[in-house]
């Protein structure tokens, strides 16, 4: 039973409609019905939506508005989905004519998809109810007849109040909602509706705003949903092949086949629509259908209510319908591959069963075994009921630009009070008059300091008083918002419809008559224009299915914990899984973990090593650490190198000239110089040239959109070059003009851009904490060096596209080269000759030239003496006496090299004048020369051994030594038994330790 607070037409509808008032309800109702701040946090399925709407329209319906009609009780959600959805469902049951608790109110919706018609007849009567975005807010404020439609509001709801906190699109809510504020001029309740969520006081506190007090409705702890890992009856590899797939798709159709309805999840918009067009042909394409952001609203509205109504079976689908969109009794969910959140997984195991006192169900398909690690991790978090907690975030100069120009152009123009509202927003407390100066300054100057002063889009009329352009207020109500434009093709039926959007660059590659596959549907491609693809509906059973690129978000710092922990207890780990996992820990010595990072070195069959950094951080870190060290590796080497990033690592791929000793790796970056280097990195990158145009876009230094439409994708290329070249002259500068590095300029948008790359895309923060770690001590560093990748580096081996820290294409990948047999290919099989026999006169003249010299105890022990005698009687090979005690066998061809080392060396037989070389000129590199062909005939050589045989002194043979590994042509050797030792590089050669001094050449017949 309801309490009697309410009416009693309200406490008999709940009567007919429900059993019992759910435990959030009862504790959020009251609160709500004595006019404070509320945030109900529970888990999907808890009867939040209820909760808040049931006493906020029990009062409307009790205190009718008189006199001028105006929006009393206003809906934000960040979908246009979900606020026609709440409209479409639980309110028309509540408003309805007699049957609801608020009979007679009414209600209406606004957001991007609303007709020109509706807008206007929402202006003449507005609705008690409406319901909208956070852009479609932000529009309404900056219009005369939206401010007037919003005068009168009382009450706001906020609903998924988690997807907004941490991006910048909560930022701009913030400020909207202050703005609001100030214009009813009286206290607006706010309630917001969140998934659970951790710290709830920050949230509350974004919700409300700084300095008032909010009420904080907690289910508590999250309930665990049903989880079951499905793998293959095969074994689980780097990436799923065919037979792998053929078991998902197997699997997903027997799910299908049972009662109710089912959602599949997939991490990417094209996985969706090859996963759904699969499907489709096996289960029929009336019972499934996809749905994912870049399809038209018409379609996707078509989709979500065939699964609501139950003729649709399977919704293969991205992130769109992760949120709480009613589509009805759903049974199941699955997820394809691992999800990188722990509150995201939450979230979409919570839309099967979205029903009060079920738990959510979930199918989780890993596709590899680094997504089986995620799942263990996931499973372990989900157990003892973890989530990932919401971080704390910048202050946004670009959305503070759009907002200060919006209040400005509806008429507030006193910087003190400018500044005081907006501080009055959370994100924003902490913002500070030379801040909001700075911005100011900026857009009064026309972005450009000192080239378009007063010619901007604001104007300072004073110290206190601000002014905007007469065209400001239109032009920022069509670039409304902080959404990236990503410069997708809109795709157009021939009947004029909105389709959905592709990939510019898909757009790039196709071309008229081609078939493709949008939203389960094959359409013909008629024409391609500037922005757009016409289509026309095709019966083609073969289409091309599209892709999309996107930046990737990495996995969460939480669920990053979990894997640590799963590696600290990899011993205790089930099946496969743990079969991994141990023997990755054999081949590496250890795992890496929260307090370890392993270095791993390895060659290809072609010769080239890569260098592996085994982090468990997270791909935003290790974002950061590739680009750094590869602007290191670039530096240091002179060469432009391949890296890749996942959630695991760091993968560097390097030519065959690079030799170090791999515990220096880490010691090329310091906590200290970790931040300049990495944003001189990240200016070579295409990374930082887009988040500007981005930030450009929210401070309306760039329209997305002009009064004639949406602006072309090249245009706004040309435009960002061009305002670059003006605020940051050293980015586009040529590089054989500058000297030293890039000097980046005290600018809004630039130190925003960089901010949004360091600190979003990247963790610099983590990783600046990372190397304190590691330099204290707390965090150990643990080098391998392997002739083969580990079992941990295949996985990075086969990183997707959206791991490159480089321009590299996939195609032109060196990590290709493992695609083929692990032998010799190219210039290493023309040197991997087997040497012949020392004995022979041609096998001792191809040692000699090959190896630099031989000592005469050594030939003779190999019988060579009589080839030797050959050789020396026609002066190709002679007997060398550096000093008193050594003898060595030497080519004439490497006569000159020796003469260089030894210039007082006594030669046999005599050679004339004319027939003795002149010594080499560097006798360093003649050394070093030496010593190659030394270390190649040993297998593996020690310096004091070789100082004792030459006779001369150990730091000259280390510093020889040292050059060729700096070359590429000697490493250390790691193994204990051998440790001290140098070895050639050879890829692919054998792991056991080489013998020295045997008497022959390394792998000759002894």
């Amino acid at each position: 039973m309801l309490p009697s607070t309410f009416s009693p037409k309200t406490r008999a509808w709940f009567q007919a409609a429900f059993d019992e008032p759910t435990p959030i309800q009862r504790e959020a109702w009251p609160r709500i019905q004595a006019g404070e701040h509320v945030l109900i946090s529970a888990p999907t399925g808890a009867g939040k939506s209820l909760a808040a709407w049931l006493p906020l329209l029990d009062r409307l319906h009790r205190a009718p508005q008189s006199g001028e009609r105006r929006v009393r009780l206003l809906y934000l959600s960040p979908l246009r989905a979900l606020s026609r959805d709440m409209a479409q469902s639980m309110l028309e049951r509540m408003i309805g004519p007699n049957s609801g608790p608020a009979e007679g109110l009414s209600i209406g919706l606004r957001t991007g998809d609303t007709s020109p018609r509706e807008r206007a007849a929402q202006r003449r009567r507005p609705p008690d109810v409406l319901l909208t975005t956070p852009e479609s807010l932000f529009v309404l404020l900056g219009s005369r007849g939206g401010r007037s439609m919003l005068a009168g509001v009382e009450a706001v709801i906020i609903d998924e109040v988690h997807a907004l906190i941490e991006n910048k699109r909560g930022d701009h809510l913030s400020l909207s909602l202050e703005r609001l504020q100030a214009l009813v001029n009286r206290p607006i309740q706010r309630i917001g509706l969140s998934a659970t969520a951790r710290p709830l006081e920050r949230v509350a506190s974004f919700l409300v705003g700084q300095g008032r007090d909010c009420r904080i409705v907690d289910w508590g702890a999250p309930q665990s949903p049903s989880l079951r890992i499905e793998t293959p009856p095969l074994p689980l590899g780097h990436f799923a092949g065919q037979l792998h797939w053929a078991f998902i798709e197997a699997r997903l159709i027997e799910l299908a086949e049972q009662a109710g309805t089912m959602l599949v999840f997939c991490n990417t918009r094209a996985l969706v629509e090859r996963l759904g067009h699969r499907l489709a042909d096996a289960l029929g394409e009336d019972r499934v259908a996809s749905h994912h952001g870049s399809l038209g609203h018409d379609r996707r509205q078509v989709v979500e209510q065939g699964l609501k109504s139950g003729t649709l079976k399977v919704v293969v689908c991205s992130s769109s319908l992760e949120l709480g969109i009613d589509i009805g009794p759903l049974e199941r969910v699955c997820q394809i591959g691992s999800c990188q959140s722990i509150n995201t997984f939450r979230q979409r195991a919570g839309r099967a069963r979205h029903r009060p006192g079920e738990l959510g169900r979930i199918h989780a398909f890993p596709l590899s075994l680094s997504d089986r690690l995620d799942l263990a991790a996931m499973e372990s978090a989900l157990d003892q009921s973890d989530i990932d907690p919401v971080q704390p975030r910048s202050i946004s100069e670009d959305v503070l630009a759009q907002q200060l120009l919006a209040e400005v152009a509806t008429g507030e123009g006193r910087i003190q009070v400018l500044l005081q509202r907006f501080r009055r927003a959370w994100p924003f407390r902490a913002l500070e008059l030379e801040t909001l100066d700075a911005v100011i300054d900026m857009l009064h100057d026309g972005f450009v300091p000192g080239r378009e002063t007063g010619r901007g889009p604001l104007q300072r009329l004073d110290r206190d008083r601000l002014e905007a352009s007469e065209w400001i207020d239109r032009l920022s109500l069509v670039n409304a918002g902080t959404i990236p434009e990503w410069f997708e093709y809109e795709v157009i039926s021939d009947k004029g419809r909105l389709l959905g959007r592709l990939d510019e660059e898909f757009a790039f590659e196709s071309s008229p008559g081609q078939v493709l596959s949008l939203g389960g549907q094959s359409w013909r491609i008629l024409r391609i224009g500037p922005g757009h693809v016409e289509v026309e509906a095709s019966e083609d059973e073969a289409p091309n299915l599209p892709f999309w690129f996107g930046d990737g978000a990495g996995r969460s710092q939480a669920l990053s914990r979990r894997v640590q922990g799963i590696m600290d207890a990899s011993d205790s780990q089930p099946g496969e899984l743990g079969q991994w996992l141990e023997t990755s820990r054999q081949q590496l010595g250890r795992l890496p973990s929260a307090t370890r990072i392993v270095i791993e070195r390895f060659y290809d069959p072609g010769g080239d090593q890569h260098l592996v950094l085994h982090s468990l951080f997270g791909a935003r870190l290790n974002r950061g650490w590739g680009l750094a060290l590869r602007k290191r590796f670039c530096r240091g080497f002179n060469f432009e190198l391949q890296a890749a990033a996942t959630d695991n690592g760091v993968l560097i791929s390097l030519g065959a000239v690079h030799s170090f000793a791999l515990e220096d790796v880490i010691r090329w970056l310091t906590a200290s110089s970790i931040e300049p280097v990495l944003t001189q990195a990240l200016l070579d990158t295409p990374i930082f040239q887009t988040r500007l145009r981005w930030c450009a876009n929210n401070a309306l230094a760039i329209a997305r959109r002009d009064l004639r439409g949406r602006v072309p994708a090249q245009l706004q290329r040309s435009q960002t070059e061009n305002l670059i070249a003006r605020i940051f002259p050293d980015q586009l500068a040529c590089l054989e003009n500058l000297s030293g590095e890039r000097r980046i300029p005290d600018h809004p948008l630039v130190r925003q851009a960089m901010r949004d790359c360091l600190e979003e895309h990247m963790d610099l923060p983590g990783l600046i904490a990372l190397y304190r770690s590691i330099e204290s001590g707390t965090c150990e560093v643990h080098c391998v060096d392997r002739q083969q990748p580990s079992l941990l580096s295949e996985a990075m081996i086969h990183a997707p596209r959206s791991s490159f820290l480089d321009p590299a294409a996939a195609e032109e990948r060196r990590t290709r080269s493992f695609e083929t047999p692990a032998r010799n290919r190219g210039s290493a099989a023309t040197f991997a000759r087997p040497p012949e026999e020392l004995a022979t006169a041609r096998g001792l003249m191809s040692a000699l030239n090959q190896f630099g010299y031989l000592r005469v105890d050594e030939g003779e022990r190999a019988g060579a003496a009589a080839s030797f005698r050959g050789l020396s009687s026609s002066c190709a090979a002679l007997v060398v006496r550096p000093d008193g005690q050594r003898r060595f066998w030497v080519a004439l061809e490497r006569l000159s090299q020796v003469l260089a080392v030894w210039p007082k060396a006594t030669i046999g037989p005599f050679l004339s004048r004319a027939q003795r070389p002149r010594p080499d000129a560097d006798a360093d590199e003649a050394l070093a020369r030496l010593l190659l062909g030394r270390v190649r005939y040993l297998g593996a050589g020690r310096s004091g051994e070789l100082a004792s045989e030459t006779g001369l002194p150990v730091t000259t043979i280390e510093a020889a030594l040292a050059r060729l590994e700096a070359e590429g042509l000697l490493e250390r050797i790691t193994e204990e038994d051998e440790k001290g030792s140098w070895r050639e590089r050879l890829a692919c050669q054998g792991s056991a330790p080489a013998n020295r001094g045997s008497g022959s050449p390394s792998g000759a017949t002894r």
